[in-house]
């Protein structure tokens, strides 16, 4: 199963189910890909709502996540990348990596990607 959001590049799967786990691709604000991207707290907002729509159309939730990896431009924002990650994740939050580099989609402050596991 691969699912696109809309906007991205075709050569970049969205998410890819297999063996029991599903797969994110780097998830930005959908905000970034019209052209509108809004400050850092609304992208962490929007890019936490994609995965959680990414990872419902796939079959599982937040809640089954087990790994995210989040690429921010600045690290400055890393208070509001904790927040939204906590109130995602206020208790048994899945294991997190957190980089700080720059993005190819111009205007993006985040980018994530996440695996998460398949109900049995």
């Amino acid at each position: 199963m691969i699912r696109r959001q809309p906007g991205q590049a075709p050569t970049i799967s969205g998410a890819v189910a297999h063996g029991g786990l599903v797969y994110t691709a780097g998830l930005v604000a959908p905000s970034v890909l019209t052209g509108s991207p809004g400050p850092m707290e609304a992208q962490v907002a929007e890019v936490l709502d994609l995965l959680r729509s990414v990872l419902a159309e796939s079959g599982t939730e937040a809640a089954r996540v087990l790994r995210v990896e989040a690429y921010l431009t600045d690290p400055a924002d890393l208070p509001v990348w904790d927040a939204g990650f906590a109130a995602v994740w206020p208790t048994d939050p899945p294991s997190r990596t957190t980089v700080c580099l720059t993005l190819a989609a111009p205007g993006a402050r985040i980018e994530i990607q996440a695996v998460a596991a398949l109900p049995a």
